[in-house]
């Protein structure tokens, strides 16, 4: 971020800052995670009275070849480091947004909605044990898109998430 910037946002009205909170870039070891860099937007947004809604997201290199998770074994992966990062950042008010846009090409290597309700599921499920008290967001869909929403919420997911996110803005 530039000087200044969160001081900028937070005098225009804004309250939230909404960013990708990269796998990837946290876990570049297999179970070792360095939030350094969100520690110091985590600390600076706070400064600036702003707060911070971060979507856990994009695949890791690690895992599935770097494509979404879709193997059990990437979305145990991807489900231990998001409660870990939530237990790291617990009782700061974040909200945590389970990926972006997966209903179209922000999941690899094409949307899949039962690989995605698979990962959001064992991925809320293993929030609420690490950190009971935080907020999870989902599917933050491109679009309303019922076809995509709706065997997320069958898929049980309406017992985990706090609220339902739709990007209504985007045009294909």
């Amino acid at each position: 971020q530039k000087p200044g910037e969160l001081d900028m946002i937070r005098r225009a009205g804004f309250r939230w800052v909404r960013m990708d909170f990269h796998w990837g870039g946290i876990e570049r070891e297999r179970g070792k995670y360095d939030f350094s860099a969100y520690d110091t937007l985590t600390a600076d947004l706070e400064k600036s009275g702003l707060k911070a809604l971060y979507i856990l997201d994009y695949g890791n290199g690690l895992y599935d070849g770097g494509l979404s998770p879709h193997s059990d074994e990437g979305r145990a992966a991807f489900a231990r480091w998001a409660a870990a990062s939530a237990k790291h950042f617990a009782g700061r008010g974040i909200l945590w947004e389970i990926w972006n846009e997966p209903n179209i090409s922000f999941w690899k290597p094409k949307p899949d909605v039962t690989n995605y309700a698979a990962l959001a599921l064992a991925t809320c499920k293993a929030i609420r044990e690490a950190a009971p008290g935080e907020a999870i967001i989902g599917p933050a869909t491109s679009l309303v898109d019922l076809k995509f929403i709706e065997p997320c919420f069958q898929a049980g997911l309406l017992q985990y998430w706090d609220a339902v996110s739709v990007h209504p803005y985007r045009q294909e």
